[in-house]
């Protein structure tokens, strides 16, 4: 018989590792349930928020002189903004936005704003991924530590399991429910494991940057964090607030044409537009590489000055604008975008599973939480069903303040129905309803307000999708039977 490629472990080693990894699950789940689940949905950031905001049509291309007139427009409609920004059309993205300090517009093709653009609920749905709608510089170091821990419950739980890979393809569908519940916890956690480090770490990564900056700064660059700044992201010219004409953003990208024509303009930026220290930032596209882009830029005329680097660069600077794409999803067309969905969605069955294998061994050892188990099963049934309802809400005119707080006091309120409920069953039946009458209120609503604009191919695709979606949580699944993941016998707690 062939070895295993596994090393052979103790029995006290794996006691511990299982031990550390119960621990942290059970710390962690329910917080790093709602991270995963808005990840999987923000995968498609692009396509929602042009659903949710469809007023303008399609642009493919911006011409460096439309670019221009824009730049015109937003300073004489921000005349004091310190930043100006210009979003071109991309492959997967075809709109055109700009603005300042003090919002953005939908812009046409000749370069004039069009319209507030406003997507509340992706902006909403953004902020709690990256920050559980917390402040933002603490809350992205709250979700980087998640990631941390779950890449510790990834390495704890292969360290658990010596026969994990020997088993990867053993599926008992039926059965004792707790044993169930171990394969699908076990085999989707090995097949989807290379997923679950890179966008764990990869999350991490991003959301430290800014602990890991200070301790750099101070050991490399004498705790001077500018430096440090500058050495990854380049220096900027010093500021010079002498007024002068507006930025020359047109010269620019016809000169980025010709510098690097590989380069796929997606984002342009005047810094301190109006003044003598101005400068353009414009990030190009490199559709053969993982990097977000490579930032070339300007001066105010519109004179090429370099390029960051990021694209033939030090290893370090590939690697850090790799980071954002590996974490994204966001390179490889549609298709690697409903990969990463799959795999969030696979993430978040592991997570449910794990806890749900906790409670059915506390029933089987005469010890069940029939009431937590309820609660949990209101958790992550009612957390999806609560994007669906802030959705809805954001269509009937909700602002994201709003949403954030139906969000989370809906989370406190699913849960309490949960546990006072104390029927796993009926509890995950009654929020998978809601998942499903949401969503198809949604769709039902957002065809009254916007009909005029499904001719817009990616409105009515997204709409039949999320119908789709909503029919499939209405329909009982062959499976919802007496012998359900959460059951638990119905003792006191």
């Amino acid at each position: 018989m062939a070895s295993s490629i596994w090393p052979k472990s103790s029995k006290a080693r794996v006691d511990r590792s299982l031990s550390a990894h119960s621990v942290m699950g059970l710390v962690i789940s329910a917080i790093l349930f709602i991270v995963c689940l808005s990840g999987a949905v923000a995968v498609f950031e692009d396509e929602l928020g042009w659903w949710e905001n469809p007023v303008s049509d399609p642009i493919q291309s911006v011409s460096p002189e439309a670019a221009q007139a824009t730049v015109e427009s937003v300073a004489a409609a921000q005349p004091d903004t310190t930043h100006l920004y210009l979003y071109l059309p991309r492959n997967n993205w075809p709109r055109y936005v700009a603005g300042g300090d003090d919002g953005l517009q939908t812009a046409n093709p000749s370069g004039e704003l069009t319209g507030e653009y406003e997507t509340p609920w992706n902006d909403f749905l953004i902020h709690l991924h990256y920050y559980l709608n917390l402040p933002t510089s603490f809350g992205m170091i709250v979700v980087a530590i998640f990631g941390v821990m779950l890449v510790a419950m990834v390495i704890s739980g292969f360290l658990a399991h010596p026969r994990i890979f020997r088993d990867a393809f053993r599926f008992r569908r039926t059965g004792q429910a707790r044993l169930v519940q171990a394969d699908l916890h076990n085999r989707l956690s090995v097949w989807t494991a290379p997923f679950t480090i890179i966008v764990a770490a990869t999350g991490a990564i991003i959301g430290l940057f800014s602990i890991v900056a200070l301790v750099l700064a101070q050991t490399s660059f004498d705790g001077d964090t500018r430096a440090l700044s500058e050495a990854v992201f380049g220096a900027e010219p010093a500021p010079d607030e002498t007024p002068a004409d507006l930025p020359n953003v047109e010269a620019a990208l016809a000169s980025l044409s010709e510098i690097a024509p590989e380069a796929d303009p997606f984002l342009v930026i005047a810094h301190d537009p109006g003044t003598a220290g101005q400068h353009i930032t414009i990030y190009g596209e490199h559709h053969d590489r993982l990097i977000y882009g490579e930032t070339y830029e300007f001066d105010g005329a519109g004179t090429y000055t370099g390029k960051g680097g990021y694209s033939d660069g030090e290893a370090g600077k590939q690697i850090t604008m790799s980071t954002y794409y590996l974490h994204f999803g966001d390179f490889g067309g549609l298709a690697v975008k409903v990969a990463y969905a799959v795999f969030g969605i696979a993430l978040c069955i592991i997570i449910a599973a794990g806890m749900n294998i906790y409670f059915l061994k506390r029933a089987e050892a005469g010890r069940a939480l029939p009431r937590l188990a309820s609660a949990w099963s209101g958790l992550v049934w009612g957390t999806s069903a609560l994007l669906a309802v802030t959705l809805l809400a954001s269509l009937i005119g909700l602002g994201s303040g709003w949403l954030t707080a139906v969000f989370w006091g809906g989370t406190l309120a699913v849960g309490a129905l949960g546990y006072c409920l104390s029927d796993p069953i009926r509890t995950g039946q009654l929020m998978r309803a809601g998942l499903g009458v949401a969503l198809g209120a949604a769709v039902l609503i957002h065809v009254a307000v916007y009909l005029g604009h499904y001719d817009n191919p990616y409105t009515w695709v997204t709409s039949a999708c999320l119908l789709l979606l909503a029919v499939f949580t209405l329909v009982p699944p062959s499976r919802f039977r007496s012998r359900s993941p959460h059951l638990a016998p119905r003792t006191a707690d």
